[in-house]
């Protein structure tokens, strides 16, 4: 075999009722050169003895936290290990479509110096009789400029294959917040790397999201999620020279920027 062109890596935490089929979908894939780095966030549930079992496949390590720290830390932490030019962030809830790394695979051979690649994706949830069933499909879109992503507020990009380097040489993620990169971690790179990098968008169906109560992204977090889409985007017009300033609205409870609004210039003929 081939040395592997990627390392999918899974961050769990408390995730004994879904790990397994994140892993699988893994072992699943109509591409079979890849690792699979699975970082245990000091769980406290049974999530470790669900994954042990599949440590007898060489293609995948496990590395255990010692204490509980986060998303972000986590991720971080996986960046040290990686071995491989590319890597595959999947949550543990959440599954890969078994042609995702291939297409990832052709996408890569054809633009090595995007610092990102992803696709579309699908929203699963349990019905009534508590099996999972897809209850929506999200197609993303390409984007001309940092600005256009900048707006983009809606569900995030999902599946997200990193260049490994492009990802070291903007520092990683982020942990210096208030919630200390729990939140909106995924939107906050993706926002490093355009700033210096293409990204490139793949029009199929590569990830399946599971929508449930015990995820950061649920009703409860509503506030801290718009605190920090805000944050974001101001922090990143002024980074990038005040050329614009946003005008916020809301939809559905969640922070949107509505536009972007040209900013005079005090000398004559400047432009961003």
């Amino acid at each position: 075999m081939n040395e592997a062109p990627f390392t999918v890596v899974i961050p769990a935490y408390n995730r004994a009722d879904t790990i397994k089929q994140s892993i699988r979908s893994v072992q699943q894939q109509t591409f079979d050169q890849w690792k699979l780095l699975i970082i245990d966030d000091a769980s406290t549930d049974k999530t470790v003895e669900k994954i042990k079992p599949f440590l007898s496949d060489p293609r995948i390590r496990f590395l255990s936290l010692p204490k509980n720290k986060g998303i972000s830390h986590a991720l971080n932490y996986a960046l040290q290990e990686v071995d491989t030019p590319y890597f595959i962030q999947l949550d543990s809830d959440d599954r890969l479509a078994k042609q995702a790394l291939r297409y990832f695979h052709k996408a890569l051979e054809k633009d090595p110096e995007a610092a990102l690649f992803y696709g579309n994706v699908s929203l699963w949830r349990k019905n009534k009789g508590q099996k999972w069933v897809r209850v929506k499909r999200i197609r993303h879109r390409s984007f001309d400029d940092k600005y256009q992503f900048l707006t983009y507020m809606t569900y995030m990009l999902h599946p997200r294959c990193y260049r490994t380097e492009a990802v070291r040489s903007v520092g990683g993620w982020e942990t210096d917040d208030p919630y200390e990169g729990r939140m909106m971690e995924d939107r906050r790179m993706v926002i490093k790397l355009i700033e210096r990098y293409p990204i490139r968008w793949i029009d199929r169906e590569l990830y399946y999201r599971r929508i449930h109560g015990k995820q950061l992204t649920n009703r409860a977090n509503v506030r801290a999620r718009n605190e920090l889409r805000r944050r974001l985007v101001n922090n990143s017009l002024q980074k990038w020279g005040d050329h614009y300033q946003a005008v916020f609205g809301y939809r559905h409870g969640y922070l949107i920027v509505k536009q972007l609004i040209p900013q005079k210039k005090e000398e004559a003929g400047e432009s961003p």
